[in-house]
């Protein structure tokens, strides 16, 4: 799809911008919810177009996968506890085990590499959600801020209450389902991001001075 290019100044955040990301907001390339990600551009990114926020799944999601691989890493340990194991020869069992960790690597790392390229981006002039389906099948939806006709947010469990990160929910006019958001109450819903509440207010402001 053709983008068009704007010409002309970036027009400057307002004073109620500027209060949103300044509150509650970490600063980390690597953290849930970064404000004015410095050296950071994506793909189709206009020359005036300035980047407010890019966020992520909170950095707590993470624990379970990380917790089966602490499980599954100890197991051959206990290879000799399996009467089906037991047959094998050393060499097999070297083999099998290297085969073990090697696959251990590999889902951690695409664990880690899905939780951190599956990406949200609020800029001055649009919402672009970025989802990674595996690790060669991308969707990425793309709304103007001034289509977006409701914004709500949710925040269900202990650890979302105690963590602070809930599912960020954007209705826009030309609402479409695609085959990343199936289940999805929206298109453009923003799953487990940190600090639901400033990213809601922030899509809000954005989209109240885009249509004045």
């Amino acid at each position: 799809m053709p983008e068009v290019f704007k010409s002309g100044k970036t027009k400057p955040e307002s004073d109620e911008i500027k209060k949103i990301l300044g509150e509650k907001m970490t600063g980390s390339s690597f953290g849930s919810c970064v404000p004015r990600p410095h050296r950071f551009k994506f793909e189709s990114q206009q020359d005036d177009e300035t980047v407010l926020l890019l966020g992520r799944r909170h950095i707590v999601t993470n624990f379970g996968w990380i917790a089966l691989i602490c499980f599954a890493f100890v197991i051959p340990f206990f290879w000799g506890e399996f009467p089906f194991l037991k047959a094998l020869d050393g060499n097999t069992l070297v083999s099998l085990t290297m085969l073990w960790y090697l696959g251990l690597l590999f889902f951690g790392l695409q664990s880690f590499l899905m939780w951190f390229y599956n990406v949200y981006i609020i800029t001055n002039e649009r919402l672009v959600d970025v989802d990674f389906v595996g690790l060669l099948s991308k969707t990425v939806n793309v709304a103007q801020l001034g289509k977006v006709e409701d914004v709500n947010y949710t925040q269900n469990g202990f650890l979302a209450n105690l963590f602070d990160y809930g599912d960020v929910i954007v209705q826009t006019a030309s609402e479409q389902k695609t085959p990343d958001s199936s289940g999805e109450a929206s298109a453009f819903t923003f799953e487990s991001v940190a600090f639901p509440d400033r990213v809601a207010a922030l899509i809000s402001q954005l989209t109240e001075e885009a249509e004045k």
